[in-house]
């Protein structure tokens, strides 16, 4: 059970840790769309992250799917970068949005967001006769993580609507994803010039 702990204590650190900005920032990507009435579509959403990363943290984990660290490392800003994009797009036109689409999308992220997880989580193994519980643990400490910015940030968004009326769901939407994008673009620029 101290595995277990160790590692879920790992997940949550690795998630709100600010070298885990890159995770962080998909996070809020992913959910600056939605505002607090549409919490069963955001709820949807953050399951499909969740499977998709669990897949390949555990694929990876018992290695059955190794890919070069580096080349995830390249494509976690680039995951981000579409997200915002597809954000702004959306909020301009103000179509219907494909859910299936974006959820499918949001799914495949994920399995990308997983692999750069389960390097993380092999740098910190110890000689452990089980990966099981290690896993377990890390994976579950990522899901509180997750859950806690994403009720922080819909509360922060939440309570800004309600104290301004000439601030809109959009504006935020825009702003917080442009935001977000100029980041991710530094991010990329920064691992693309090492």
């Amino acid at each position: 059970m101290n595995d277990f702990i160790f590692y879920f204590k790992q997940g949550l650190a690795h998630i709100l840790d600010i070298d885990g900005i890159d995770h962080m920032l998909f996070i809020l990507a992913m959910v600056v769309f939605f505002d607090i009435k549409q919490w069963k579509k955001l709820l949807i959403l953050v399951t499909a992250f969740t499977l998709g990363h669990s897949i390949t943290l555990a694929l990876s984990s018992f290695n059955i799917v190794q890919i070069d660290s580096s080349l995830i490392e390249l494509l976690i800003p680039i995951t981000i970068i579409i997200t915002c994009f597809n954000n702004i797009i959306k909020t301009r036109k103000e179509q219907r949005t494909n859910y299936v689409f974006l959820y499918g999308l949001v799914l495949f992220f994920g399995l990308i967001h997983g692999l750069a997880f389960s390097n993380f989580l092999k740098m910190s193994l110890f000689e452990s006769d089980s990966i099981l519980l290690p896993l377990l643990g890390f994976n579950l400490g990522i899901e509180i993580g997750q859950l806690l910015i994403v009720t922080v940030f819909m509360i922060l968004v939440t309570l800004i609507l309600k104290t301004t009326s000439a601030i809109r769901h959009q504006h935020i939407t825009i702003v917080v994803s442009v935001i977000i994008m100029l980041v991710s673009l530094y991010l990329l620029q920064g691992l693309l010039l090492d």
